[in-house]
């Protein structure tokens, strides 16, 4: 009998010690947590395709800024850019601002293949990361990332993959 005591608190320590690795763990991982997305548009620098530099007080207050960090490679920024740009007539707000930081070359030969409709539009700026700065400002949590922000730079809506084109319309033109 004085066994089977020992055994039960064996066992009772272990479940205490297994309950205490759990707690510390979640702790940690909340505290590890990806933070929200930028809820005002940060201070940064980015650069247009010609290498001139493209801050924050270069964004236009006349419309809706939609920022869009995209990467050449990934299937779903071809898949989002291609459905934008076939609706792009749609945006009436929206002053478009695609950031990648990908190679000037390859940006300019995914627009031609993934968003032909957007090339050369007053409406649309292809920018650079050159600095990776992006995703320490902006917080994405995956690639596309569209922040759609409000003509005084608060967000009004993020979007992640596999987004409904009509959701980013709507909140580009309310």
């Amino acid at each position: 009998m004085n066994g089977n005591f020992e055994t039960l608190q064996q066992n009772y320590r272990q479940a205490l010690v297994i309950l205490f690795i759990c707690l510390i763990t979640s702790l940690s991982l909340n505290s590890y947590a990806q933070p929200a997305p930028a809820k005002s548009i940060p201070d940064f620098t980015f650069y247009k395709m010609n290498g001139q530099p493209f801050s924050r007080k270069d964004i236009t207050k006349s419309k809706k800024p939609v920022i869009i960090f995209f990467d050449v490679t990934c299937d779903h920024c071809q898949k989002e850019l291609k459905a934008m740009s076939d609706r792009i007539e749609e945006f009436k707000k929206a002053q478009f601002y695609l950031v990648s930081m990908d190679k000037a070359p390859e940006i300019q030969s995914f627009m031609s293949k993934y968003a032909s409709k957007m090339v050369g539009r007053s409406n649309v700026i292809l920018l650079r990361d050159l600095h990776k700065q992006f995703i320490t400002l902006f917080m994405p949590v995956q690639y596309p990332a569209t922040f759609v922000y409000d003509t005084d730079w608060k967000l009004i809506r993020y979007f992640g993959q596999n987004s409904k084109m009509s959701d980013i319309i709507s909140a580009s033109n309310r």
